[in-house]
């Protein structure tokens, strides 16, 4: 329980130092956790959507501005909870495009069908993604001592 909480203190400190968004005049991106920055032209957006997309019946529905590229290829992906209106502002400001809403809620497979690649397969996915990882954890927690003894016998 230790170590969950700890990942979740080192998940957000990488967040709080290195997560950014990128605006200036023609120019859009953001920086990742891990510090990997992207970077667009305004000439590669083609619009600006706020969608509320429902991942799962479990789940929150999560509200995002999407930076779509003209063919219809999601070029970011940002939570406006998480961004707040002032820096959702400054990107629509820079890219000089106006903002499309979509009010009523949609689910991940209606939204990945008109947007190839807008979501991820995790996202479609949660609970095999969650099974695995719980698959995954078990096989380390039994192999790990396992290995362990019969490496030490010898």
């Amino acid at each position: 329980m230790f170590a969950i909480g700890a990942l979740a203190v080192v998940y957000l400190l990488l967040w709080l130092r290195n997560a950014r968004l990128l605006a200036g005049s023609g120019l859009i991106g953001q920086r990742n956790l891990v510090g990997q920055t992207t970077t667009f032209q305004a000439s590669d957006v083609g619009r600006l959507l706020i969608a509320t997309v429902v991942y799962s019946k479990n789940s929150t529905p999560q509200e995002a501005l999407y930076v779509l590229s003209p063919s219809g290829l999601v070029l970011m992906t940002l939570n406006t909870r998480a961004w707040g209106d002032e820096a959702i502002a400054k990107i629509v400001d820079a890219t000089g495009k106006s903002l499309e809403y979509r009010d009523a809620q949609i689910s991940s497979r209606e939204f990945k069908a008109e947007f190839p690649g807008a979501v991820s397969w995790a996202a479609l996915h949660p609970t095999l993604l969650g099974g695995g990882i719980v698959i995954v954890a078990f096989a380390l927690a039994i192999g790990i001592p396992i290995a362990w003894a019969l490496l030490s016998k010898q």
